[in-house]
């Protein structure tokens, strides 16, 4: 899997409401944490929290800023 797909990946699963970054990063295939929040920034200008605020959502509800 290319890394672009492993970040796509990590944004589905923070979209559908996986809280914990070590989970969200080890079923991506980013590994860390750390990891996954440095990638994540790369490809889309935003911290995870960022991206959870924007784009998450909670009983497939958007999650409102």
């Amino acid at each position: 899997m290319a890394d672009g797909e492993r970040v796509a990946l990590a944004c589905r699963l923070i979209e559908r409401g996986e809280v914990r970054l070590d989970v969200v990063a080890a079923r991506s295939g980013l590994g860390t944490a750390a990891n996954l929040r440095a990638r994540l920034r790369r490809a889309t200008g935003l911290s995870p929290s960022a991206y959870r605020r924007r784009f998450g959502t909670r009983g497939g509800e958007p999650v409102e800023p």
